[in-house]
């Protein structure tokens, strides 16, 4: 068991490293937008139709922290509340054309940096790699 013990420890230790990072490096890469708000457009433009309870259900965030950070993409032009058909309150979040550029941006950026980062990987590592991330996200 201490052998897991230590591992999990080594993963603990790596999953933080990896976090730090991803902060610093996205401030590098992307002044103009934070990663949190980066994860919230990626919300809204994932569903279909999305809403304020949509985007906080797939952040696993509180509603008014989802408002707040709405409000402050929307206050930059970044997106847009429109009326639901048939709801009194509900709005429906979209992309503007800066937000959807400011989107495609980022991933464009961080695609580059992941190449980079798994350069000299075979197709095997990088496919064992994804399977196992996808797991471990999974299990949440």
């Amino acid at each position: 068991m201490a052998n897991r013990d230590g591992a999990v420890e080594d993963l603990r230790v790596g999953l933080r490293e990896v976090s730090r990072r991803l902060q610093r490096e996205w401030g590098e890469r992307m002044p103009d937008v934070t990663f949190a708000e980066s994860t919230l457009l990626s919300a809204v433009q994932a569903h279909e139709r999305a809403t304020m309870v949509d985007v906080a259900r797939a952040l696993r965030i509180d509603k008014s922290t989802a408002s707040r950070q709405v409000a402050a993409l929307e206050r930059r032009g970044l997106l847009t509340r429109q009326a639901l058909a048939g709801e009194r309150r509900a709005q429906l979040l979209v992309l503007t054309r800066d937000g959807t550029d400011v989107l495609a941006a980022a991933s464009d950026s961080w695609r580059e940096s992941i190449r980079q980062r798994v350069d000299g990987w075979t197709d095997d590592e990088l496919s064992q790699f994804v399977r196992l991330l996808q797991r471990y996200n999974d299990h949440a």
